[in-house]
């Protein structure tokens, strides 16, 4: 493996002139400089990362937790994450567990053991209670998605998911649809995002003067066999509603291969809203309507956050970021 010492050997310079070319530090001529870049070039040399890592203090790692990548929408946000991370030098390590707070409180032990520059949350992964249970105090963390852990310690990024509820409804209701049915995944814990969607689908029909009718609601797993076996057992009621809002995109997904099935045309004989916006969704017969999470947006913004709480480990800022409309030919109007 070459070493700066070949490169100053090759060049005819010191070790110390090579550091600081390759490091941008210090006084150098413009013709040693280019002299031994050129030099390294055709030495093919290659920084020891973990050298420099030690000099730094730092690992150039942030570490990522999801409560699972099998949802298209936390691979697109990995995905999105680590071309971001590594513009700035950084790498991702990605870690996922659903099995529990033990589980957690391991996962978030390793990744600190494996000193991780920082870390981003996603808070079903991980509850607020098992990271203040932990001795991390020196563990820059950013928490995603989850706006009812407020105040919270760290420094935090969500959706405003009653907005997004609002809005599906409103799209819903202006269509004329009264009868409207709703997947969900609240579960056992009330995971907060899914809680807020459907509040802002119940602020919506107040504004008509209208409720949810509870044997219209079917609570699941955020997955799209899930939604296909809710989507089942909703459709196939006597009294069947004119219009569904999914509150994640795979729910929604697997309601429309229930409806394919049972020979229900959508949108002409129901129409099908989700939420998450996952690129799959513009794939779907008919293109899903979804309530929109700018992936790149969200992406950017914790990348930056974390980097600056990184830098500026007493920082607990909070950055709230719009939801929005995306239609696609999945929903219609209510057809009398």
């Amino acid at each position: 493996m070459t070493t700066i010492y070949d490169i100053a050997r090759a060049a005819g310079v010191t070790a110390t002139t090579v550091s600081n070319v390759l490091s941008g530090k210090g006084s150098v001529s413009s013709a040693t400089r280019a002299r031994v870049m050129q030099c390294a070039e055709e030495l093919k040399y290659s920084p020891n990362l973990v050298a420099r890592s030690l000099i730094k203090g730092r690992t150039g790692v942030l570490g990522l937790v999801f409560p699972s990548i099998d949802n298209p929408f936390y691979a697109e946000i990995t995905a999105a994450m680590e071309r971001l991370a590594y513009q700035a030098g950084f790498r991702i390590f990605v870690s996922t567990f659903s099995n529990g707070d033990q589980t957690g409180q391991k996962m978030l032990k390793d990744l600190a053991l494996r000193r991780v520059d920082g870390v981003i949350i996603f808070s079903a992964a991980i509850s607020l209670e098992i990271i203040q249970s932990l001795s991390l105090p020196h563990l820059p963390i950013i928490y995603c998605l989850e706006e009812e852990m407020q105040p919270c310690p760290f420094p935090t990024l969500f959706y405003d998911f009653f907005q997004g509820g609002k809005l599906a409804g409103e799209h819903l209701l202006s269509s004329g649809h009264r009868h409207i049915g709703l997947l969900t995944d609240i579960g056992d814990q009330g995971q907060y995002c899914h809680i807020a969607r459907v509040k802002g689908l119940q602020a919506a029909l107040a504004a008509y003067n209208l409720t949810l009718d509870s044997r219209l609601i079917k609570n699941g797993r955020s997955d799209v066999e899930a939604g296909k076996s809710a989507g089942y057992e909703l459709l196939t009621q006597p009294d069947r509603p004119s219009a569904v809002f999914a509150t994640n995109d795979m729910m929604a997904i697997g309601l429309m291969a229930a409806a394919w099935e049972l020979n229900i045309q959508i949108p002409r004989d129901l129409s099908v809203i989700g939420f998450d916006s996952i690129s799959i969704g513009r794939y779907t017969t008919p293109p899903l309507t979804t309530i929109k999470i700018d992936i790149e947006m969200l992406a950017t913004e914790a990348i930056n956050l974390l980097l600056h709480h990184i830098d500026h480990p007493s920082s607990s800022q909070s950055i709230v970021l719009p939801a929005t409309l995306l239609e696609g030919a999945s929903t219609g109007p209510h057809l009398l």
